[in-house]
């Protein structure tokens, strides 16, 4: 008879133990299962975020795996075997716990027994009720609020802002609003400077969903008439999006405006504008030190990029050798080196006129005047005259001519009014082609003629399609533009240099042979600088006729009178 040594005879005898119990093999895997998912799953993507040595830490993980695997078989007593398993992995995990929250963020700790640890497993628990919720919203603190659960009554109402706001958002949209009409709540959304219906809403819906949005934003929701603006943002599959939120009310309901990342709509770039070459030749000069001064009127209708352009002319500027500074009713965006103060309304014993003096007196080099229309506004940024610095003043004006009447009325004085004036400029936003599936169109030769455009560059417009050829047999709507045709905006200007000959007219009172003398110059005209854009492929004929087709004649503006009265 052949004797086995005493070892082998012991691991003999475990493993046949092993296989004649039921509750052994259950345990092994029960153990060992939930490690290896845990580590799998959880741990190494962990050490990843964190940035610690993954290769080292899966080392020591499959090694504390083996090692209990190793206790649990050749432990002769499973019973001691598997205990000492448990310890090798709980401590394993232990460890790295320890490790973890010694080297990261205290809000990053991990805390299995707290109530905050059982808030979150009970917000996971309701995220999973509520799979359909693909958004949630992050407050002005920073912090994440809560989507609400699959039986909390608010649910409903997420679901609805979600699908309003996924939908303009899909459609490139730049603002969203929600405001009461004849035939009820109406949703609808800006895209390329175009408003676009989106539905129609219960009263009862639309106030709910409201209140629930200003709640999200953190403000007051039981307050449905006063003025309530906030900032905050929104988290959805296509990343993080800013919020810019306004409610107010009437007796016909509230209202609400989101515009979405208007800070970045907001900045462009000087350059960027969409100046023609002779209309910068106008601007250039006056960035020039030697030159820097007197006043500059740059005027838009409403919501056509006035201050936008405001701010691409201060930044043409360097900010870190220039003293820049704006006096602002509302600070829309903070640019690098530049003093941006904000008007406080609310202070009355501080006018705009008179912060916007204390502002020119510390000898600034730029000043944007942000707001003509408070009282002594324009006098006071006339003051400096021809030798002060050079002041942007914003004006919403439709048009050049109603610029210069509204400076010598509110600056009061004609002299006074036009000795400091170098340029005035106004402008207008179209709508810019869809390079993905924009089209070479020939117009009529009659229609080319009618516009002034000649033949020979008539090979370079283009019209809108918004569908795209796949193959042969197979059309499809533009992925790109969302098969509307155009992808974005630009703006078409009109400078007016104000020149000595045209300040004498100006002081005459004569605005008409002012605005003369700069067509005397080929100064071009907003239509003149749309149908270059359309000459260069930039937009089309349509968007032409849209954003200038003939439309009722307004009050013609009057000319600057010789005694105008104060403002």
């Amino acid at each position: 008879m052949i004797e086995l040594p005493s070892a082998a005879i012991l691991a003999a005898q475990a493993d046949v133990a092993m296989l004649m119990s039921v509750v052994k093999p259950v345990l092994l895997l029960a153990t060992i299962l939930p490690y290896a998912w845990v580590v799998s799953s959880k741990l190494e993507a962990d050490t990843r975020y964190f940035h610690f040595n993954v290769v080292l830490w899966n080392s020591i993980f499959l090694g504390a795996g083996i090692a209990a695997l190793a206790a649990v078989v050749f432990i002769p007593i499973f019973w001691a075997g598997w205990p000492v398993a448990m310890v090798l992995l709980c401590g394993t995990l232990f460890a790295y716990w320890r490790y973890r929250d010694g080297r990261i963020p205290e809000e990053r700790h991990f805390r299995p027994f707290s109530g905050e640890f059982r808030a979150r497993m009970a917000a996971k628990r309701a995220q999973r009720g509520i799979a359909k919720a693909q958004i949630s919203f992050i407050g002005p603190d920073g912090a994440t609020r809560d989507v609400p659960g699959k039986d909390d009554p608010l649910l409903q109402v997420h679901l609805q802002i979600e699908d309003l706001l996924t939908n303009a958002l899909e459609r490139r949209a730049s603002r969203l609003d929600v405001a009461p009409t004849r035939s009820g709540i109406a949703a609808s959304c800006v895209i390329d400077g175009v408003r676009s219906s989106l539905a129609t809403l219960e009263p009862q819906a639309a106030q709910a969903m409201i209140d629930y949005l200003k709640t999200q934003a953190g403000l007051d929701a039981a307050d449905r008439r006063r003025l309530q603006e906030a900032k905050f943002r929104l988290n959805g599959p296509t990343g993080t999006v800013d919020l810019d939120l306004s409610t107010s009310g009437s007796s016909a309901g509230q209202t609400l405006r989101i515009d979405f990342d208007r800070s970045s709509r907001i900045v462009r770039p000087y350059e960027s504008l969409g100046l023609l070459e002779v209309q910068r030749a106008v601007l250039d000069p006056l960035a020039e030190v030697h030159d820097r001064h007197g006043v500059v009127l740059v005027t838009s209708a409403s919501g056509q990029g006035l201050t936008t352009c405001g701010y691409a002319l201060l930044s043409r500027h360097d900010a870190f050798t220039s003293n820049i500074k704006t006096l602002e009713r509302k600070i829309e965006f903070r640019l690098d080196g530049i003093d941006h103060v904000q008007w406080d309304a609310t202070n009355p014993s501080l006018t705009f006129a008179t912060q916007l003096q204390s502002i020119l007196r510390r000898d600034p080099d730029i000043v944007l005047v942000g707001d003509a229309t408070e009282p002594n506004a324009l006098a006071t940024a006339a003051a400096p005259g021809r030798d002060g610095p050079l002041v942007y003043v914003l004006m919403n004006q439709p048009g050049i001519a109603e610029a210069i009447t509204e400076w010598c009325r509110g600056v009061g004085d004609l002299k006074h009014a036009s000795r400091p004036l170098r340029a005035v400029m106004t402008q207008r936003l179209i709508r810019t082609l869809c390079p993905n599936c924009k089209q070479p169109f020939q117009p009529p030769a009659e229609q080319l003629k009618q516009l002034g455009i000649p033949e020979k560059a008539a090979g370079r417009i283009h019209r809108p399609v918004g569908k795209v050829q796949i193959n042969r047999n197979r059309i499809e709507d533009c992925p790109v533009c969302q098969a509307t045709g155009y992808l974005g905006q630009t703006a078409v200007f009109e400078v007016m240099p104000i020149t000595e000959e045209a300040r004498q007219h100006l002081l005459a009172g004569d605005l008409k042979a002012a605005v003369a003398e700069a067509r005397r110059h080929k100064v071009p005209t907003l239509p003149q600088s749309a149908l270059a854009k359309v000459v260069a492929g930039e937009t089309s004929l349509e968007e032409f006729v849209r954003v200038f087709a003939a439309k009722p004649a307004p009050s013609r503006a009057a000319a600057p009178k010789k005694e105008a009265s104060g403002a």
